[in-house]
């Protein structure tokens, strides 16, 4: 895919000086924690689950967090990689935190409740498609230096909650995929790296496009791959032919690159569209899913990569009620969930 040619790359002190004058409003500066907080490292193998956090009113904040990080521990992971919701508008002139984004604050106690259980943390802040009105995939702002000014001033209070808790990795961006290898990435992960000292990270798409355009996220950045490959394959495929077809898709992939996503809907015909969710009347066909996350399990091991995280769990959601028609994705208390369990269980014992 071409890319636009853009302005030239502001100077990180140009860059900061208009983050100071910003006027996008953002949640405050975490403080000084009062209890000691376990570093925990990346592990060798990146063994997660994701979580999406939406904020709400009225969430108990600490009482889910404890829950999911519970349930999370209860599949064998040895990360968490929590998102959250980054708002911009189409033009993307602006780049927002809404009530729907958890203030650091909130994130600070699923850290916490995440490093104390020996999880490694991964954090991701997600565009909302919505607020863009399309796919982030194909979105591009109209003015990318003033979208990278506003998103830096969005992202500094969350790198200084990641430092101050010691977050094993930041994302800088996931599926911008339009925009994500212009030079204002390199700008924007120097500012970013004079405030959290951790490993920065960037989750390209599941396109093929990104195993031939190395550099998305800015130099020194490690990237991922949300993978939801498309791949031929009927719905009585046997467990063989998914694994063959996920390896044979995965083989281009540097090798120890960790998948950031792994998910599909648990409906007939996701083997060939795993990124759609619909539609809600179809009954689901929760084998499929299965199918699904061995066959990215067992790529990992095949291929020598550096892990992967399963799309998702929401923040809240019943951890004891199967996904139904209006959350076909879900993997709780499902075929799925075992079969996750299992991959961990079998990656720890590969390692």
């Amino acid at each position: 895919m071409k890319l636009l040619r853009l302005a030239p790359v502001l100077s990180i002190t140009l860059l900061l000086a208009a983050c100071a004058a910003g006027a996008t409003a953002h949640p405050a500066s975490p403080v000084a924690s009062v209890t000691p907080i376990p570093r925990i490292t990346e592990p060798s193998r990146q063994l997660g689950i994701d979580i999406d956090f939406y904020a709400y009113s009225g969430m108990r904040v600490a009482q889910v967090a404890q829950q999911d990080i519970a349930y999370v521990k209860s599949l064998d992971a040895n990360a968490v990689s929590i998102s959250f919701p980054v708002f911009s508008n189409p033009p993307g002139s602006t780049v927002t935190a809404t009530d729907r984004t958890p203030t650091t604050a909130q994130l600070g106690q699923v850290i916490i409740a995440a490093e104390r259980a020996g999880l490694a943390v991964m954090l991701r802040p997600l565009l909302d498609e919505k607020s863009i009105g399309e796919t982030r995939v194909f979105w591009t702002p109209r003015n990318v230096t003033k979208w990278f000014a506003a998103y830096l001033r969005f992202l500094i209070p969350y790198a200084t909650l990641a430092q101050r808790d010691h977050v094993a990795v930041f994302a800088v961006g996931v599926e911008l995929t339009k925009f994500g290898a212009v030079p204002q990435w390199d700008t924007l992960d120097s500012a970013l790296r004079a405030i959290y000292h951790g490993t920065l990270a960037y989750s390209n798409n599941w396109t093929t496009s990104e195993h031939a355009t190395p550099g998305n996220g800015g130099r020194g950045v490690i990237e991922m791959t949300d993978a939801y490959p498309p791949l031929a394959l009927s719905d009585n495929a046997t467990p063989t032919a998914v694994i063959t077809a996920w390896s044979r898709w995965a083989r281009p992939l540097p090798k120890g690159t960790v998948l950031s996503e792994v998910g599909i809907a648990a409906l007939p015909g996701a083997y060939s569209h795993p990124y759609r969710s619909g539609p809600a009347s179809t009954p689901l066909t929760p084998q499929i899913q299965a199918n699904w996350f061995n066959a990215a399990c067992r790529t990992v091991a095949i291929d020598n990569l550096g892990g992967l995280y399963f799309w998702s769990l929401n923040f809240g959601q019943s951890l004891t009620t199967p996904a139904g028609s209006s959350d076909p994705g879900s993997f709780t208390d499902s075929p799925g969930a075992i079969a996750i369990a299992k991959c961990f269980t079998s990656l720890r014992t590969a390692v």
